[in-house]
Order: structure tokens, then C-alpha cells, then sequence
């Protein structure tokens, strides 16, 4: 989330996704156990799982993240 709505990331050189897996995934968690602090250990989520939590919170973040 930037500025109120999804972040793409930018492409490289051939047109590939510059997507860092852990660095994304590890800024979704982030989020994840802020929001949802009754979450059994974050080590132990799935993909899928930090997947559906982010996508429980995104809307929030929406708005937590538009410019004033």
C-alpha cells in the first residue's frame, strides 16, 4: 500500500516484475500482526494465509495510507 492504494512494483529491463518475495510478503506481515494481534505464531502462516488476512485488512489500509 502507498498513497492510498496498491503498489506495483516496477519492471526491469526485460519486462520482468522487480517482486522481492520476502521483502513483500514480510511488509504484509508486518501489517498482518498489527491488525490481527490474536494470530497464532507468524512464522507458522502459509502464503495463503498472510494472503487472506492482507486481504482483510486492505480496504483499511486504503485509507490509512491516503494523502491528507
Amino acid at each position: 500500500m502507498r498513497s492510498g492504494g496498491d503498489a506495483f512494483l516496477p519492471r526491469d529491463a526485460d519486462g520482468r516484475s522487480t517482486h522481492k518475495f520476502a521483502r513483500v510478503y514480510l511488509e504484509m506481515v508486518l501489517d498482518i500482526v498489527r491488525a490481527y494481534p490474536g494470530l497464532p505464531d507468524y512464522r507458522t502462516l502459509r502464503c495463503s494465509e498472510i494472503r487472506f488476512f492482507y486481504n482483510g485488512i486492505r480496504r483499511a489500509l486504503h485509507e490509512a495510507t491516503k494523502k491528507k
